[in-house]
């Protein structure tokens, strides 16, 4: 985080409303305590499936590039892909505050290109609902699978909706640290189930150095998808296999069923020999 003394991000007095990928400070301060489990886990899912060292490491939709600092502290060599510019140039500023490098590039996870095959890859927490699209969803996989070596890995997590599921509802969690706190609100506001896309009102209400509080609201649309949905989309992409299916609990001794009632999936993906 920040020191005191430095440029604190500018914030209006009254509502505002933003893309709170463009505040990566803030909105990844909400997701800080689950990256050490996160990284382990990756870790844990290199030596248990990959059939070789690995080293080149590929984050999908970085963001404000929490798990790339973390792969890299690590010692990964790591390339984070996005497209929103702030929020890598915040990822290249922390980076060098920690002392690490990683390559970061400003691209589409649809069509990308980098010029050596990666030995994994991974798409954190729903950043694959970003693309609201069958044929968006099938050229981000594809795209993944060219990228990887053959028996690497791709490991990606997303919420699916289980049979019977509710769609609507509200979570709400907090954050406090010595430069600001936040209190965060996540809900369903609108679905639209002939299209698969539900748009969710993101809320930020953030306090610097105790003064008043300002609060910032974002609408964030994220494709729908249940097990069947989901399996169907896997079968289109002949270059990966679905080994294994975990929970958002990440223990790697404790592999999972994708079936009916999965909510919270976190698959891995392997490209054929």
């Amino acid at each position: 985080m920040k020191s005191r003394n430095s440029t604190k991000p500018a914030v209006k007095t009254d509502s505002e409303s933003i893309h709170w990928y463009d505040h990566p400070e803030w909105y990844e301060a909400g997701f800080l305590k689950e990256t050490p489990s996160e990284a382990r886990f990756l870790e844990d899912v290199f030596r248990k499936f990959v059939p070789f060292p690995v080293e080149r490491v590929l984050e999908a939709g970085c963001g404000s590039g929490r798990l790339v600092r973390e792969m890299a502290r690590r010692g990964y060599a790591v390339t984070g892909m996005d497209l929103n510019q702030p929020a890598l140039d915040f990822c290249e500023k922390k980076l060098k505050q920690i002392g690490c490098r990683a390559v970061l590039s400003k691209q589409d996870m649809t069509d990308f290109q980098f010029d050596q095959p990666f030995d994994a890859a991974f798409n954190a927490i729903n950043t694959f609902r970003h693309l609201e699209t069958e044929s968006a969803a099938l050229s981000h996989l594809k795209c993944v699978a060219k990228h990887l070596r053959p028996g690497g890995v791709f490991v990606l997590s997303l919420h699916i909706v289980p049979h019977d599921g509710e769609l609507w509802g509200t979570e709400r969690w907090s954050v406090k640290t010595p430069e600001f706190s936040i209190r965060y609100a996540l809900s369903v506001e609108q679905v639209d189930e002939a299209k698969r896309v539900e748009t969710l009102k993101m809320t930020m209400k953030v306090q610097i150095d105790g003064q008043e509080e300002k609060k910032l609201t974002d609408h964030l649309r994220l494709r729908l998808y249940d097990v069947e949905q989901l399996k169907s989309l896997l079968a289109k992409v002949k270059g990966l296999e679905l080994v294994r299916t975990y929970d958002f609990w990440f223990d790697i001794n404790d592999p999972c069923r994708l079936t009916k009632k999965s909510c919270d999936v976190v698959l891995v993906l392997q490209k054929k020999a």
